[in-house]
């Protein structure tokens, strides 16, 4: 008997070529979330240090100038971290949509698995009966001679 070839296995392996790209995308836009959350954060902690470095000096006395200095740093930074939030939250949907993507493309190659399995076990039962007719003809051969 022929060696096991599942039908659909050109078809699986480039299910699962397109499975593996796809987690490759997402795994890109999760690093590009965690940049994007890293410079929030860190943007976050520069105005509260700046904020602190504004009450520390202000009590010790500053300049009309150094307070605009310091409040237009503060709106800049607050400005900055506003962009960032927005730019996580269209991130973060992108990074659904694609977790969406890979759970279609998993599914699909899941399924055509599924599906060779099932082949497979098809096989090997035909295989079995083949061979157990081939010990019964070769039984039935053998007692005659």
């Amino acid at each position: 008997m022929k060696k096991f070839q599942f039908s659909l296995n050109k078809l699986k392996d480039y299910k699962t070529q397109v499975l593996d790209k796809e987690k490759n995308d997402l795994a890109q836009l999760r690093m590009q979330q965690q940049q994007l959350n890293d410079k929030k954060n860190n943007l976050e902690a520069e105005l509260k240090r700046s904020n602190d470095e504004f009450i520390e000096k202000s009590g010790k006395g500053m300049t009309v100038l150094q307070i605009t200095v310091f409040k237009g740093y503060h709106q800049s930074l607050s400005q900055q971290i506003k962009e960032l939030e927005e730019a996580i939250i269209k991130m973060d949907i992108r990074v659904q949509k694609q977790l969406n993507v890979v759970v279609e493309a998993t599914k699909e190659v899941s399924s055509l698995e599924k599906l060779e399995e099932k082949q497979l076990e098809e096989y090997k039962f035909i295989a079995a009966k083949e061979e157990e007719r081939f010990i019964s003809e070769y039984v039935m051969n053998s007692t005659y001679k």
